[in-house]
C-alpha cells in the first residue's frame, strides 16, 4: 500500500510532525547530534531513503538522509560539506531543503512540476591525510607534506522517486563524479532490478559491493561483485528497504594533491509486495 498525501510542503510537514513522531522541525537540533564527518575514512557513508507515500505532478517530494555504517546510523555529517539537489525526469536541476528532526537523519524535500521519475542526490568530496598512531588531518598533500598517505574520498548517495501515473520509470543519467542508478526501476518483489555503476560517466567495476536489507527481523547482507561493464543485476525476494553500497579506489594523477580516490556509491530503494496500479 501507499500513503496520499495532501500537496504542498506545509501540509507535508503537518503530517510528518502528526504521523512521524516529528515533535517540531527546528534549525537548532543539530547542535545536539554528534558529527561523525570524519569517520568516513573508516567506512562511514550516507543513504537516502524514501517514504512510503505516493505523489502528484505538484507535490512536495521528501526523501530521508541518513549517515552512519552499512545502515546503522550514527550521528550525521556537517551538511554545508556535501552538495545535495535533485533532478527531474528531463535532467533539470531542482533545489533541495534540508529540515531538522532533531533525529540522527534529515528529511529532505523538493517541489515537483511534471510526471515522472526524480532523483535526490548528494555528493562528498574532500581530502585527508593520514599520519602515524591513527591520526588523521583534513586537506591535500600541499598541506600535509610528511603524511603517510593522502586519500580525496568521493561519495555519493541516491534515491529515485516516481510522481504521478505516467508509468515512466526512465532514470536521469545524473553527472555525478561516482554513480550507482537503476536502469527503467519497477521495485517489486520478484522483479529483476538493473543498476549501473559509474565513474566520471563510464562503467565501473568492483569486487566491494554488498546489498543490505533492512527488515522487520533485522538485516541481510549479500556480497556481490560488478564487472567492468559496470551492471549489477538483483531480484529482491523482500519487501521492504534496501541500500546498494559499492566502494572502489583508484589511483590518482601524478598531478594530484594526493594519491588515491576512495569512492563510495550508495543506492537506497523500496521494494513493494505488489505493483500497485493507481
Amino acid at each position: 500500500f501507499c500513503i496520499l498525501i495532501p500537496r504542498g510542503r506545509l501540509y507535508l510537514v503537518q503530517y510528518l510532525c502528526d504521523n512521524y513522531g516529528i515533535k517540531k522541525l527546528r534549525s537548532n537540533t543539530m547542535a545536539k547530534i554528534k558529527d561523525t564527518t570524519d569517520k568516513l575514512v573508516y567506512g562511514h557513508e550516507g543513504w537516502l531513503e524514501d517514504y512510503l507515500f505516493h505523489y502528484h505532478a505538484g507535490d512536495t517530494i521528501l526523501t530521508k538522509f541518513n549517515w552512519g555504517h552499512d545502515m546503522k546510523r550514527d550521528g550525521l555529517p556537517r551538511l554545508y560539506e556535501l552538495d545535495i539537489k535533485a533532478f527531474g525526469p528531463k535532467g533539470d536541476v531542482y533545489p533541495v531543503e534540508a529540515e531538522e528532526t532533531g533525529e540522527e537523519y534529515v528529511n529532505l524535500t523538493t517541489d515537483t512540476d511534471r510526471e515522472g521519475m526524480y532523483i535526490f542526490t548528494g555528493v562528498y568530496d574532500n581530502c585527508y591525510a593520514e599520519y602515524p598512531d591513527n591520526v588523521w588531518k583534513k586537506g591535500t598533500r600541499e598541506n600535509n607534506p610528511d603524511a603517510i598517505n593522502v586519500g580525496r574520498y568521493v561519495q555519493s548517495y541516491t534515491n529515485c522517486i516516481s510522481v504521478g501515473h505516467s508509468g515512466d520509470t526512465n532514470v536521469f543519467d545524473a553527472p555525478l563524479p561516482t554513480s550507482l542508478l537503476p536502469v527503467n526501476p519497477k521495485y517489486v518483489v520478484g522483479n529483476e532490478l538493473t543498476f549501473v555503476l559509474k565513474t566520471e560517466g563510464k562503467p565501473q567495476s568492483t569486487d566491494d559491493v554488498i546489498i543490505i536489507y533492512d527488515g522487520k527481523e533485522g538485516q541481510e547482507k549479500e556480497k556481490v561483485t560488478i564487472g567492468e561493464d559496470g551492471i549489477l543485476k538483483f531480484t529482491p525476494k523482500k519487501a521492504g528497504v534496501y541500500d546498494i553500497i559499492a566502494r572502489y579506489t583508484l589511483p590518482a594523477n601524478e598531478s594530484d594533491p594526493f594519491e588515491d580516490i576512495i569512492y563510495t556509491a550508495t543506492h537506497c530503494f523500496r521494494v513493494k509486495e505488489h505493483d500497485v496500479e493507481h
